[in-house]
């Protein structure tokens, strides 16, 4: 009965840590990565503002920024361009989804899509046949997009809760 009721616990209380993420005001160069761990299945939500990947949050104005828009979202349909998982845990992706704030995936953007600060969302829910092996994540992030200055990092796992704030100096979590 104790451990129905730690697990309860530790469902409402990582479930509602997306309406504190979205309670932080909206500072460019931050992101946000939420990790979950139970059993085999790893889900890594990361939330950031749009001018951390592209310098730019607005509506794309023309062809290429449209193209890099684009391309970013593609690129984010996996999380290997943010983030690297041991080999020895054995992770395979699952299921990806990245939010589309300009909603430019089909086609012209909107004029309600096209506010000035747009944050950008993908979340990724991987399969790892070692769980046991997933002792950290590692942001590599930060090579590939300039602008992202630091990701604060909060998990939960069956061994506990866990948070950090990594930078381009200290890009490793250690998961709890």
């Amino acid at each position: 009965m104790l451990s129905a009721l730690w697990a309860l616990v530790l469902f409402l209380g990582f479930h509602s840590l997306p309406l504190i993420a979205h309670a932080k005001p909206h500072e460019h160069g931050v992101a946000a990565l939420e990790i979950s761990l139970s059993g085999q299945t790893l889900n890594l939500r990361l939330s950031s503002p749009l001018d951390s990947f592209l310098g730019w949050e607005r509506a794309p104005r023309n062809d290429q920024e449209k193209a890099l828009y684009r391309q970013l979202r593609q690129d984010l349909s996996h999380y290997a361009p943010i983030l690297s998982l041991p080999v020895q845990a054995g992770c395979v992706l699952e299921k990806a989804e990245v939010s589309d704030p300009h909603r430019l995936s089909g086609g012209q953007s909107t004029s309600e899509a096209s506010a000035e600060h747009q944050d950008l969302v993908a979340e990724w829910w991987v399969r790892c046949e070692m769980p046991n092996q997933l002792k950290r994540v590692t942001i590599q992030g930060f090579d590939r997009f300039k602008r992202l200055r630091r990701v604060d990092v909060v998990a939960n796992t069956a061994s506990g809760l866990g948070k950090a704030r990594l930078t381009s100096r200290q890009r490793d979590f250690q998961m709890p």
